[in-house]
């Protein structure tokens, strides 16, 4: 009797204190470093955070429109839809990444950041180190979607297609 009700306080204890765990709750965007990195105050002090599942372009390849390299269209994108907001984080691990860096999502106002960045085309869906587990099919379609109307990285121009 007293090893089940060890295994009930356990269980009860994981599903209240997990999902507290993978949305970790808001916290306020001190800078944005480039598409796919920003800056917050967790825990007491400055982290950076990767936004899981994607890879803005890094590269020097211009947007002919607007004469800009894509990474700059996609840290001006992040910038203008992230700084000085406060964001919610939801983690699939809590390992951290090359650096000590923390990879999560990203949301804002209720919406996905990464997904939006894959929506926009400004990012592929970056799976070198393992599929989404919670949005992998959100995922595919943004990708789709952003392939199919040529955005960013998908358009003709852009010399930077994967």
């Amino acid at each position: 009797m007293r090893r089940f009700l060890k295994i009930i306080h356990f269980l009860t204890l994981f599903f209240i204190i997990i999902p507290g765990v993978v949305f970790a709750g808001q916290y306020k965007v001190v800078r944005v470093v480039d598409g796919d990195t920003i800056v917050i105050r967790y825990n007491g002090k400055y982290e950076k955070v990767g936004l899981l599942c994607i890879n803005t372009s890094k590269s020097v390849h211009v947007d002919e429109k607007q004469g800009v390299t894509m990474a700059e269209v996609a840290f001006r994108y992040t910038q203008k839809k992230l700084t000085g907001k406060y964001v919610d984080l939801e983690f699939e691990s809590w390992l951290r990444g090359r650096y000590g860096v923390l990879f999560a999502y990203v949301f804002v106002d209720g919406k996905n950041i990464n997904l939006e960045l894959v929506r926009q085309g400004l990012s592929r869906y970056y799976i070198k180190y393992g599929q989404s587990k919670n949005y992998h099919n959100e995922f595919k379609i943004a990708e789709h979607h952003a392939r199919k109307e040529k955005l960013n990285i998908w358009s003709d121009h852009a010399s930077t297609k994967k």
